[in-house]
């Protein structure tokens, strides 16, 4: 009996020998035992990614990390193993940061652990490090998309509110002043319309390059999107430092911006909102400045001016204000509609309704000259409520003519603050019933930003348009703070991809990839999706080899008349 426990004694021990010569002969990673001096004892195959150029594997036995890592993380690392020789106490999950005498660094979770003889003394430890520098890396650029935008590279509106709370909070422990400058391009939807949007994103990175040249180094310019940008500056001293800022800022921009060979003429308006209150209202802050931004355009356009904070609105934006309910009393408001296409056989398969405003004055005034206004001050409602209406009036019209391609659908942009108010499904049912018109034929595009960041206050508005049986898209895809792992939560039926990856397709590997995925991974989920901004023919036949399902632009076609829409079915 005694011989057989001693035979099977041996058996397990040569097996535990085995499964140990397998683990370090196979690990991919670094499994090595240190003895109380913290040398090598044994290493696994994996520790070959850690060796100095020029020696083996076996050249670590007997060495330590100060042989082939930098002092101080060598240092760190033998103070973590004297540690667990003191107390015994086991070291799990460690993310640390290697760094090499010859080779750039790297990132590694580490696991150390006793090593301790039949007696139970411990004689050294034990450790298994994996290195995770991709999955760093990743991390890192998904962190960085999170907060920056795609076009310039600044940082977008979620990093600069973030930013601004901070700088408010400082001004509890010290007191000062901050301002907050809201920078906007006159006439920014010219260029677009005339260069395409590729010449537009290279004047808004330019832009972007000149405001961080003339702000100050503690100060933070970030994009809103658009052809919007704010700057927030900390630590000023009196009006001077501030008009000397805003001042550089204008003429800053104002210069000439070859592109195709001509020249572009660019210009903007600066608004500025100061206060030295660390108990302020961050959103009022950036509002303000956006209402003395459009003063500055009212009075002429390429000049600055300063909120009155005695007034709850300057003159000129109480002037717009008046200005933009009559638009809507008097019928100055109009759609121009954005065609959609099948990318399988170039089909035209639906509309997008474009907002426009006939000024008496002004002539045809663009969306971003308007639309943010009208949201801040309680007008986007009617807008919204009117395109809704009209639209699917037109699209009432427009089914019921002979031939008119089956399935064609009508897309409305909506804004967050309108979703979030109760009652939208009700005025959605309403005119779908009005208008005697399916609910699948009208599909509703929301913003990333506004569908994540108001997610709480949204949800069951949603919930109830689903129900309805209208369409959900999600609009600018990748601009936002979303992921696709949110997407079924929602009940998305649509993602549209924003024209800042779909442009960059043709020469940018990395967003073709990202395209490429974000089709697939929809599709899992039984998602459609539409590239935007489709401008050339290599971006079309990428897309189209991607298995996106739609696309716009203007290589297909540009914003046209309803009647316009008419002779493109034909």
């Amino acid at each position: 009996m005694k011989r057989q426990l001693s035979e099977e004694n041996v058996q397990l021990r040569e097996l535990k020998l085995t499964c140990m010569d397998n683990l370090l002969a196979t690990s991919e990673a670094r499994v090595y035992f240190k003895d109380l001096e913290s040398r090598f004892l044994l290493v696994s195959a994996g520790c070959d990614a850690t060796v100095p150029a020029g020696r083996v594997l076996e050249d670590l036995i007997g060495k330590t990390d100060f042989d082939f890592y930098s002092q101080e993380h060598a240092a760190a690392a033998f103070e973590d193993e004297q540690q667990i020789i003191r107390n015994g106490e086991s070291i799990l999950g460690k993310l640390e940061r290697e760094t090499f005498h010859d080779r750039a660094d790297a990132w590694a979770s580490t696991s150390k652990m006793a090593l301790r003889n039949k007696r139970g003394q411990i004689i050294g430890t034990f450790g298994i490090t994996r290195d995770v520098t991709a999955q760093i890396k990743a991390e890192n650029a998904l962190a960085y998309q999170v907060l920056h935008d795609p076009v310039t590279g600044l940082v977008n509106r979620f990093a600069l509110m973030d930013r601004l709370k901070q700088a408010l909070v400082a001004m509890e422990r010290l007191p000062g002043r901050l301002a907050v400058l809201f920078v906007d391009l006159d006439h920014f939807k010219e260029i677009n319309d005339s260069f395409g949007h590729d010449a537009g994103d290279q004047v808004l990175a330019e832009v972007g390059r000149r405001l961080s040249h003339f702000s100050r180094r503690a100060d933070t310019v970030a994009r809103l999107g658009g052809d919007e940008f704010v700057v927030l500056c900390t630590a000023l001293r009196d009006d001077d430092d501030i008009a000397l800022i805003a001042t550089r800022f204008v003429e800053g921009v104002r210069d000439v911006y070859v592109r195709e060979g001509r020249d572009l003429s660019v210009t903007c308006s600066v608004g500025i909102f100061v206060t030295s209150d660390p108990q302020a209202d961050p959103d009022e802050l950036i509002r303000g400045a956006d209402e003395a931004m459009y003063e500055a355009k009212a009075s002429g356009r390429n000049r600055h001016r300063v909120f009155d904070s005695s007034q709850h609105f300057s003159s000129s934006a109480n002037r717009l204000k008046v200005d933009l309910s009559r638009a809507i009393d008097l019928g100055e408001l109009f759609l121009l509609y954005q065609p959609l296409f099948s990318l399988e056989d170039k089909t035209l398969v639906g509309v997008e309704a474009l907002v426009r405003w006939r000024h008496p004055e002004r002539g045809v005034v663009p969306p971003d000259d308007f639309i943010p206004f009208a949201e801040q001050h309680g007008l986007i409602g009617r807008i919204d409520s009117f395109v809704l209406d009209e639209a699917c009036r037109q699209l009432a019209e427009w089914i019921h003519r002979d031939g008119w391609p089956s399935g064609f659908t009508m897309a409305v942009n909506v804004s967050g603050r309108e979703l979030a108010e109760t009652g939208f499904a009700e005025i959605v049912g309403e005119a779908i019933r009005r208008h005697a018109i399916a609910p699948e034929r009208i599909c509703l595009e929301i913003t990333e930003t506004a569908l994540v960041v108001g997610w709480g206050e949204i949800q069951e508005t949603l919930a109830a348009l689903s129900s309805l049986g209208v369409r959900i898209a999600l609009d600018d895809f990748g601009t936002g703070y979303s992921s696709l792992a949110h997407l079924q939560r929602m009940k998305v039926d649509i993602l549209k991809i924003d024209r800042s990856f779909v442009e960059q397709i043709g020469t940018s590997e990395r967003d073709r990839a990202i395209v490429a995925a974000v089709t697939a991974m929809s599709h899992a989920l039984g998602i459609s999706v539409v590239g935007e901004g489709v401008e050339t023919d290599h971006q079309l036949d990428t897309l189209t080899g991607l298995d996106c399902d739609q696309g716009q632009g203007f290589l297909l076609a540009r914003p046209m008349s309803a009647e316009a829409v008419v002779a493109l079915a034909g």
